[in-house]
Parts: C-alpha cells; structure tokens; sequence
C-alpha cells in the first residue's frame, strides 16, 4: 500500500548561517514553483494541418511559500525575524536562506530563499502571530536531505509559550487607542527584482529539469512598512473618523504582558482613517511609516522587548 504524505505531519527547517532551525509552523504551510512555456506555431506553408504550437521551456519562474509561525516568548525564532527585519551586514540586501519541509518519506528543499512580506497578525485574546511568504531560487524534490555536517548547530523550538493578546497597546500622534479596539496589523513589504537571468547560450544547454535556467540573484528595489488599526466607533472616541494625519509616530505593543510581545515604535507615520458601516459601527486606521532616518528597522521592531 502506498504511504501518502500529509501537511499535518511535515518537519519545517530553515538553514541560515550555518545553523538550522525548526519552525512551527501554521496549516497554512504551501510552496511551489511554476516553468515558462514559451510556445511556437508548427504550422507551415506545406502543413497547414499542424494547428497546434508546440512547447519550448527553457526556464522556470521563481518558486514562492506561505506558512504562518506563532510569535514565542523566547529567542527561538529570532532568525527569522532577522531575515525579514535586517539589512545583510548593514548593505541594502537581504540575507538568503534554505527552507526544508520534510516528510515521512520525502523532504523538498527550496534554495536561496528571501522574505518578501511579513505581516503581525494581532487579535485580542488570540495567539500573536506572523504570517511569511517569500521567494526562492529553486525547488528541489528529489534525493534532498537535511544538511548533518557537523557545522550545522540545531536551534529546535521546544515546549515553546506562545504569545496571546492579553495585553495591546496602540497609540496614535500620542493618543492612546487602547479602548474598544479589536482588531490589528502590520505589514512590511521587501519589494525585490530578480536579475535577468535568460540567455541564449545557457537556453541552448537546456535538455530536462536539472539544465533549466533558475533565477539566481535579486535586489531589494523598495521596502514599506504599513498597517491598519480596528476600533469601534464609540460615543467617548470618535474624532478620527473620515479624517488623516502627517507626521505623526505610532506605537503598537501586544503580547502576554507590557513586557513581552512585539513593539512598534515608529515615526514619521501617515494615516486616514474610514468609518466602515455593519452591525457595529467601526473605524480603520490605515497607516504607513515614511521615516528614512534609519535603515535597520531592528531599532523600531523590537520582540519581547
């Protein structure tokens, strides 16, 4: 009887600088990559019956991946913080890493992965999450395994606390939105550009799969850090509503208490704010940071303080 592989079930490792670490992540786990088939007419002068083009692949797109990590109380996923966070060694790059998800009887490795969207997903009394999608060079299937070196230190996330909303803080151009909010994100966006990466000669060599022109590198082209805040609409607060401000900072601190969690300090903020109409009458604060006097938001996104 064939043996079947299920989500459920699946170990997920990244590999960065020398050292593999064990995520936990969500089901919402997925990956994949997709070829171009640039196609051709075989019609000719002589063979009018040959009506229908034939496929020419040469190269693939690159792959992307989603999943979904619960935000801990410890240090256990701070690399991947970092990869989505940080600046490579203070240069306007991203660091690349490897991702594994392995199975009971196969492991897929995707090569030279980049964080391309992180968003904090805060909900009152809820597990603090982060959701991550990305983009990698190559998707391998086949006879992959776990890197055992001896240089690769293991960093595995046992009996992890996860963070729960209990306490959230949120103030706007210093004023604290705290009350009868329900609801709220953050987002930061690593817009990247793959390098041109198709060629003639490389085109010529391409027979199967493993000859397949792979993007290789990629630059940072633009980064935006944004979000949006839920409140209802109550008679005590209610100045906002249909209104937007400039320059203005915001704070945003969630977790188990005011000194775990994820923090927020930003400046040079915009936001407008829409009342939105349903059974409770609520208002969202859709905001941006435009603050360019640091490049390294390590300083502005900071976990259990």
């Amino acid at each position: 009887m064939a043996t079947y592989n299920f989500k459920k079930e699946v170990k997920v490792y990244i590999v960065s600088d020398n050292k593999r670490y064990e995520l936990l992540v969500g089901p919402d786990l997925s990956f994949s990559q997709t070829f171009t088939d640039k196609t051709y007419p075989q019609k000719t002068l002589h063979e009018q019956h040959k009506v229908y083009k034939a496929s020419n692949i040469k190269k693939a797109n690159p792959a992307n991946f989603t999943f979904t990590l619960p935000i801990l109380e410890g240090t256990e996923l701070d690399p991947i913080y970092d990869l989505l966070i940080k600046y490579k060694n203070g240069t306007y790059t991203i660091d690349t890493f490897d991702l594994y998800v392995k199975t009971d009887t196969d492991t897929y490795k995707l090569e030279t992965c980049v964080i391309t969207n992180g968003t904090f997903i805060i909900e009152k009394l809820e597990n603090l999450k982060l959701a991550i999608s990305g983009e990698a060079s190559k998707l391998l299937t086949t006879g992959q395994t776990l890197p055992e070196s001896p240089a690769v230190q293991e960093i595995s996330v046992s009996n992890p606390t996860r963070q729960t909303v209990k306490h959230l803080l949120v103030t706007l151009d210093n004023t604290p939105l705290t009350e009868a909010v329900y609801k709220v994100s953050v987002e930061l966006q690593n817009d990247i550009k793959w390098t041109a990466y198709e060629t003639v000669n490389d085109a010529l060599n391409v027979t199967n799969a493993a000859t397949l022109m792979y993007p290789k590198v990629f630059t940072l082209e633009e980064r935006i850090l944004s979000g949006s805040v839920g409140q209802y609409i109550t008679d005590t607060f209610k100045g906002d509503v249909q209104t937007w401000k400039t320059a203005i900072p915001i704070v945003i601190k969630a977790g188990n208490s005011p000194s775990k969690g994820v923090r927020f300090n930003l400046t040079n903020c915009t936001f407008t704010n829409r009342a939105t109409v349903d059974d409770v009458f609520t208002q969202s604060y859709d905001w941006k940071m435009n603050d360019t006097s640091t490049d390294d938001l390590s300083s502005k996104i900071t976990f259990n303080n």
